[in-house]
């Protein structure tokens, strides 16, 4: 009897989930896509010692799905990415290829109105990767990652943002290298609820 009460308070509480979805209010269920460009500066360290350094920019990307907790603060994943172009060298052949450096985590915004015109503060903290997205002979490294930011949404779901990503990632290779990079990240993004 308690298995089946179960299964039916399941099947309404997965039914009415849509209700929630795209009220045009931000508790409940939240889904973000954003582009921009970026700016980002790495530094590379074996060892303890900085080895060198490097500055590149790019096109900036932004995932977020969650929900809202209230109408003020949200609670999401969040995927943003660094894209880049630099040269690979397989031993014979020199050639450029896209690279990412990104963050994949927990973030969370706290909008400074419940409804827009509204300023907003998030933050992020999760795993740091970089990889070559579309290279398969490339390993992806991973570390650790942050990022904060804020943004304002000048209308119903339209907003400008931008965040300041940091990660530290360490290579596989023999000794390792790791890598310190800072994104500095400006985005149009759309957050459907």
């Amino acid at each position: 009897m308690n298995k089946s009460r179960s299964v039916v308070l399941a099947a309404c509480l997965f039914a009415a989930t849509p209700a929630f979805a795209f009220d045009d209010n931000r508790q409940g269920f939240i889904l973000g896509l954003g582009i921009g460009l970026h700016s980002i500066n790495s530094d590379f360290v074996v060892n303890g010692a900085k080895t060198g350094s490097q500055s590149e920019g790019g096109i900036a990307t932004s995932f977020k799905i969650g929900g809202g907790v209230t109408d003020q603060f949200a609670l999401y994943y969040v995927r943003n990415a660094s894209w880049y172009s630099a040269p690979y060298s397989d031993g014979s052949v020199t050639r450029e290829i896209a690279y990412t450096i990104g963050l994949s985590g927990l973030g969370a915004s706290y909008f400074l109105e419940p409804a827009a015109p509204s300023g907003y503060f998030l933050a992020a903290v999760g795993v740091g990767d970089i990889s070559a997205p579309f290279e398969s002979n490339i390993q992806a490294d991973t570390g650790g990652a942050f990022m904060l930011g804020g943004g304002y949404e000048f209308s119903k779901n339209l907003m400008f943002e931008a965040t300041l990503q940091a990660t530290s990632i360490q290579s596989s290779g023999i000794p390792p290298v790791t890598r310190r990079s800072s994104s500095l990240q400006f985005t149009i993004n759309y957050l459907f609820y």
